[in-house]
């Protein structure tokens, strides 16, 4: 699931909500003439305004006066579509910043988007996957995925599967129909491991996937990253995952990185994974961070760069970075941090170009509310953002892909030439919604409102 993100977190007590909500009732930024209409809004409609007063990067071209948003929906489509009345205005607000990453998410729907953006998906079964390339008249586990019910019960990368419930498999066909268990249920597994016939009752139950996986391509390694999350099958999240298969792999001279069709993710875990590559003292990225000024009623920006303050543990390695038109966010961040530094290559076609990020704040209602509040920046103040970053070698075709950064990986001599993208990708055209059409929380990403409809 493509999510199209770069995150960060702002969970905060109600205490200090009110706080910050009573720091801005009297001196909130806004004119004098509007402070009645705001006055006459929802505590939770004037704390959503001054949020995006505050923190919306581009509030200055979209962010209207409080009576511009409310009562200006169809009441009857909100209705069909069961949004809550009393978020009817916020809905509105939030769908006319111009920004399909700043949105408004309701408390009824809240809990599990948040839990979507911060964890893998949720598995269901006993967690291992059989080498069935290799050993295609044998059922051979190639893995057993960290912290699954497989993992729990002691099944290892290697054991051969010689029976299920008494049951030999003789096909695929028939192990999968003796696999087969609901939450709860027990499948009995009898095991060759080392010669020895052993037998492990496996209990069937949920598990988070892993966001990261190790292959090979003519003898190269291949690490393959499909989001960035903090809660995976490894407890250390997205970049625990890619730190163990880089240990793994620490005496190949050469890897590839796969970040195609990722989406982005948790900020914290892409950064960490671009510093692991990166030497002392290089700069891993920049981001321009809005930041309230209550005191002079105005919106700031603070400007960081992220410097390696220590040796990555891959810093000596040479890299070869796959992407193409769905590598977006935290995977453009991460790529933009590798190559600026390393001139490492890039193969593929250009990236989405979002070079943008969230800050989400469970609000008093303990909805969600994400607004775009970071620009990300490379080390030399460049943006790659709306126009992507360009590959080195532009190919569509998956074969040929992994046969040119397997060749680039082998010689280990290229060195990036391209740059960011000189056309508009067209992914931030303007697309408010007029006046009386749907709200908010529909200008969300595709797959986020597939969640909820």
């Amino acid at each position: 699931m493509q999510k199209f993100a770069f995150l960060n977190y702002a969970i905060v007590s109600l205490s200090v909500f009110c706080l910050f909500f009573t720091a801005c009732v009297s001196d909130n930024g806004v004119s004098s003439s509007d402070k009645k209409t705001l006055q006459n809004t929802s505590r939770e409609f004037q704390y959503n305004y001054r949020l995006l007063y505050y923190y919306y990067v581009d509030q200055d071209k979209y962010l209207g006066e409080p009576q511009d948003y409310v009562d200006k929906v169809d009441m009857q489509k909100m209705y069909e579509k069961e949004i809550p009345w009393d978020y009817y205005d916020l809905y509105y607000m939030y769908a006319m910043m111009n920004d399909n990453f700043t949105y408004y998410v309701d408390a009824s729907r809240a809990y599990s988007l948040l839990n979507s953006l911060r964890q893998s998906d949720e598995l269901t079964g006993a967690g291992f996957r059989l080498d069935s390339l290799a050993f295609p008249d044998k059922f051979i586990i190639q893995k057993v995925t960290k912290n699954s019910p497989a993992d729990r019960a002691g099944l290892k990368a290697g054991d051969e599967i010689v029976e299920i419930e008494g049951v030999a498999p003789t096909n695929e066909t028939v192990f999968r129909r003796l696999a087969v268990a609901s939450k709860g249920e027990t499948i009995t597994y009898t095991i060759k491991r080392d010669s020895t016939r052993i037998t492990i009752p496996v209990v069937i139950d949920s598990y988070l996937s892993p966001t990261v996986e190790l292959s090979f391509y003519d003898s190269i390694p291949v690490i393959k990253i499909s989001e960035f999350v903090a809660n995976t099958s490894n407890d250390s999240g997205t970049y625990g995952e890619f730190v163990q298969y880089l240990r793994e792999t620490e005496k190949y001279k050469a890897t590839i990185i796969d970040l195609r069709d990722n989406g982005g993710g948790d900020g914290d875990q892409c950064k960490a994974m671009t510093r692991a590559l990166l030497s002392k003292g290089d700069t891993a990225i920049g981001i321009i961070e809005t930041k309230a000024d209550t005191i002079r009623k105005r919106q700031a920006f603070d400007t960081t760069f992220e410097i390696n303050t220590a040796d990555g543990i891959a810093k000596d390695r040479y890299f070869v970075f796959l992407s193409n038109n769905n590598t977006a966010s935290c995977s453009e961040l991460m790529i933009a941090g590798v190559v600026s530094n390393k001139k490492y290559p890039i193969v593929g076609s250009v990236s989405y170009g979002k070079g943008i990020g969230q800050t989400r704040w469970i609000t008093p209602s303990f909805s969600i509310a994400s607004i775009t509040s970071m620009k990300v920046i490379d080390k030399d103040r460049n943006s790659y953002h709306k126009y992507g970053i360009e590959p080195d070698f532009s190919i569509q075709d998956n074969d040929l892909i992994l046969a040119t950064a397997a060749e680039l990986a082998k010689e280990m001599k290229f060195k990036r030439i391209a740059g960011y993208g000189k056309t508009n990708t067209g992914h931030f055209a303007k697309q408010a919604v007029a006046q009386d059409t749907m709200p908010g929380f529909y200008l969300l990403p595709e797959e986020y409102r597939k969640k909820f409809e």
